[in-house]
């Protein structure tokens, strides 16, 4: 016991603290990035399977559902529209950024079983869209990836294009908890080493 009070007590005087290995770190911290890591890729896939049992109707709402929770929109439900099967030049939805309506971003939805690409002929075909609504914003989601040349293309439009791939996607359901809830969390705390040193400096009161 002393021994161990003493090896405590040698570490503080040598201003390293006891449950840290460096600056930033956690002595846990490389396990708990590992633990974390292989549960975003199970419950990203488990998003993904969920998506496709249900209907593309249901995949075209749901990136609305998201766009709106990061901000599009001015999260309000009115500012945005899902357009779907209705032949409207094979745009899916569209959210306001105004509410005049002069600065719309069209949404374009590709469900795909992963390891399918989406080829930029689809891609080139939305920004084709994107000109004959006269707009120069869009946001094609997918549920796999798009291949390098959609990429590539995208890149280089004059227009604004935001590619977001399945990982991304589930990324920011979960970033805002869109079809998750928190089950549990954990904090992990360290030694206030300021408070104690203060604590340690005040005058001593009387006796």
């Amino acid at each position: 016991m002393l021994s161990e009070y003493q090896r405590l007590m040698w570490q503080w005087q040598q201003d390293e603290p006891v449950l840290s290995q460096g600056e930033n770190s956690h002595p846990f911290g490389a396990e708990l990035a590992s633990a974390y890591n292989s549960y975003f890729t199970e419950i990203s896939q488990q998003l993904i399977a969920a998506i496709h049992v249900n209907e593309p109707a249901f995949f075209e709402g749901l990136i609305i559902d998201v766009m709106l929770a990061m901000g599009y929109g001015g999260r309000r439900r009115d500012m945005a529209k899902r357009l779907g099967r209705t032949g409207d030049g094979g745009v899916d939805g569209l959210i306001s950024l105004d509410f005049l309506g002069l600065d719309l971003v069209y949404l374009q939805a590709k469900r795909l079983k992963p390891g399918n690409v989406v080829p930029i002929t689809d891609v080139r075909d939305f920004a084709g869209s994107l000109d004959a609504h006269h707009t120069g914003k869009g946001i094609f989601v997918t549920t796999s990836h798009f291949s390098p040349q959609a990429v590539d293309f995208c890149a280089r439009l004059p227009r604004r294009i935001a590619l977001v791939d399945g990982q991304q996607f589930a990324e920011l359901m979960l970033r805002h908890n869109i079809g998750v809830h928190v089950q549990a969390s954990y904090q992990f705390k360290r030694i206030d080493r300021d408070y104690f040193r203060m604590r340690s400096r005040e005058p001593a009161g009387p006796r």
